[in-house]
């Protein structure tokens, strides 16, 4: 493999907190130095990043496919192209397919799948019980041993407290990681948006608050008896983010994520019942919105993830109630961060920790850091490009974006896998 020098870009490496100008010089897939000058050996690869930021390759901890089962939403090569072309170069892939990945068979066959066809990393995401029926656990210590990352009942939640139990300290025994998502299904209801004024007025029924927070609180208390590690997935409200605060406080460990869109969107952008902009959890009023900026400005939150989840445009041109939950975000998880970060939010490497080294280090993983021996996984980006998210332009097979017409700042120029570029900007 020819060696690769990237010359002149400000590198962003959260996990060193570096921000400065300077070289990465790529040798046989790893990074071999990080320097304000590196010397090319003869025959290299050299890069000019002038006014370019390189970043480690984004870790997205929340994608869905529709395969196996749904391929007319999205395949793992199509969502993979679709990630790569946002800096993406690792991702995990959720159990919510038709057959659910709840055995060995399905988690192997995620991880060929996504080796033969995929143009980044992809980790298989084990369901929490079979069918993500929220009854019987699956094999959580097979599934784990054959590559799961970790464990999730997807949007499903487990409404008896007694098997949540259950599954946490059996994960506990077998040190494995376990994501819910805090939704207690019978206050959550028929709810398509946030509950208040504006879906009163809009003649929609509404999620409130409460619907996440008291399944979060219990979900907090079991993993916390049970010594088990817990990630509270797309958290969207303020009290809860204090309750995980506080269980953190007292050495519980709580980890959470928020959705990029969660940070860039409120109830008031469903506008004319836009249903590009129906998701689950919904988009919360501008208070709860701030809050969540605060929160990530503050370090409560351990990782922002895409949520992906693409849906074709039959399951979306529908009356707003009828219409699928869900937002393809591979392509806009970057330039929404930095867009965030053009607005005074946070700081661009702030950004780029939530990115990165943040879900990088809640499972030990190599990647999200421009460190000398660890893997080549870079994303170059333009940190001032100006551009308007299209839709039709968007790679994914499916172009359900709350982002459509939108202008975001930031866009990725070339992305790196293990040494090797999957994605250059035409």
């Amino acid at each position: 493999m020819t060696p690769t020098l990237i010359r002149g870009a400000r590198i962003l490496d959260p996990a060193n907190d570096r921000d400065e100008v300077g070289d990465i010089l790529i040798t046989d897939g790893v990074i071999e130095g990080v320097a304000s000058d590196i010397r090319a050996p003869a025959g290299t690869n050299t890069i000019d990043a002038t006014g370019l930021c390189l970043a480690p390759g984004l870790i997205d901890l929340r994608v869905k496919t529709g395969e196996p089962g749904e391929e007319q939403r999205e395949t793992i090569a199509t969502a993979s192209a679709a990630a790569v072309a946002g800096g993406i170069t690792t991702m995990a892939i959720m159990p919510d397919t038709n057959p659910v990945i709840d055995d060995v068979a399905l988690v192997e066959f995620i991880a060929r799948r996504g080796a033969a066809q995929g143009k980044n990393r992809i980790c298989p995401i084990g369901a929490l019980t079979r069918g993500l029926a929220g009854d019987a656990m699956a094999e959580l210590g097979l599934m784990r041993e054959a590559g799961a990352l970790y464990f999730s009942n997807g949007e499903n939640s487990i409404a008896n407290a007694g098997t949540m139990k259950r599954i946490l300290t059996y994960a506990a025994s077998v040190d494995a990681t376990v994501a819910v998502r805090p939704l207690d299904g019978a206050l959550a209801g028929s709810g398509v948006m946030n509950a208040g004024a504006l879906a009163a007025k809009m003649g929609l029924s509404g999620v409130g608050h409460d619907a996440e927070i008291i399944a979060g609180q219990r979900d907090i208390l079991l993993a916390e008896n049970a010594g088990a590690t817990l990630l509270l997935d797309q958290v969207s409200t303020p009290e809860l983010l204090s309750d995980i605060e506080a269980a953190k406080d007292r050495g519980a460990n709580i980890r959470c994520t928020v959705a990029a869109h969660h940070l860039f969107f409120g109830e008031a952008d469903v506008g004319d019942y836009l249903t590009y902009c129906k998701v689950s959890p919904p988009f919360r009023s501008e208070r709860a919105r701030l809050a969540l900026l605060d929160a990530v400005t503050r370090g409560a939150v351990c990782a922002v993830v895409s949520a992906h989840d693409p849906q074709p445009p039959e399951e979306k041109r529908l009356p707003f109630e009828e219409a699928s939950f869900g937002a393809a975000g591979l392509e806009t998880l970057l330039p929404a961060m930095v867009t965030l970060s053009h607005e005074g939010h946070f700081d661009l490497l702030q950004a780029i920790r939530l990115l990165t080294s943040g879900p990088a280090d809640l499972f030990s993983l190599p990647q999200g850091r421009l460190t000398v021996g660890a893997p080549a996984d870079l994303a170059l980006f333009d940190p001032n490009k100006v551009w308007e998210c299209d839709r039709d332009a968007l790679i994914s097979r499916s172009t359900n974006s709350p982002f459509d017409g939108r202008t975001l700042r930031g866009q990725v120029t070339h992305t790196m896998v293990a040494g090797e570029w999957v994605y250059k900007r035409a």
